[in-house]
């Protein structure tokens, strides 16, 4: 495993959700590994098979405090969530917006349509419509300005999404797009032109087990592929 110069992963899961390891599992991998920052990431509430809502989403935070505070010397741990879009310009993130250190976007299958718009997102992934990426790309980008998210979690996974309009929109609001190492979505074309553009890419492992945490480097491998160096995280 390669992580260049970086030293965070900020998209991860762990046994509250769908993934292996508990969180403490999870923070002691990323030490292991050498960073120096890792956010917890579990699926939000509208994800109906592994969505975190509730008492379950609290007693996540409460335990993503307790790691905080028992592994400061070694690592920031952070507590964040992967949202789901849920319709145009809508998504689940919880209404406290200081509850949470990052906050991640993106489609997934497996949420109940709000509106119209969502529903052929969800035929367009079972292959029965046709696909409207700009229009995913601006439901993604008013999402993310209406919730403050920070991270655009594999765009174009699922779905088709115009990635120049996401880059576009992403720098203005300085979201940052994630380069994910588990599902390689964006093509040399795509990270070219997002770097033309000026918008931030990051890599995250998307882990789902302790063994792949700060598993960067398909990511980094996948820019340099490109001719796009990764501007590291600073840490």
């Amino acid at each position: 495993m390669s992580m260049g110069s970086y030293l965070s992963d900020l998209h991860t899961h762990t046994d509250f959700s769908h993934g292996k390891g508990s969180p403490e599992d999870i923070v002691r991998a990323g030490i292991r590994c050498g960073l120096k920052r890792i956010a917890i990431t579990e699926h939000a509430g509208g994800h109906v098979f592994y969505g975190v809502r509730g008492e379950k989403l609290m007693r996540l935070r409460k335990e993503t405090e307790r790691l905080a505070s028992v592994y400061a010397r070694d690592i920031e741990v952070l507590f964040g969530l992967e949202c789901n879009l849920t319709g145009f310009g809508e998504c689940d993130a919880p209404k406290d917006r200081g509850m949470f250190d990052v906050l991640l976007l993106a489609y997934h299958k497996g949420v109940v349509p709000r509106d119209g718009f969502l529903l052929k997102r969800s035929m367009e992934a079972a292959g029965m419509h046709k696909s409207e990426p700009e229009l995913t790309a601006k439901a993604l980008l008013a999402a993310a300005e209406k919730y403050r998210i920070d991270i655009f979690a594999h765009p174009g996974e699922y779905v088709k999404c115009d990635i120049e309009t996401l880059a576009r929109g992403a720098k203005e609001l300085g979201t940052m797009i994630e380069i994910n190492s588990r599902h390689i979505t964006l093509s040399p074309d795509d990270i070219r032109l997002i770097a033309k553009i000026g918008a931030v890419m990051r890599p995250d492992s998307d882990a789902h087990s302790p063994e792949r945490v700060g598993e960067l480097g398909p990511a980094i491998a996948a820019a340099a592929a490109a001719g796009v160096e990764l501007p590291g995280d600073g840490l």
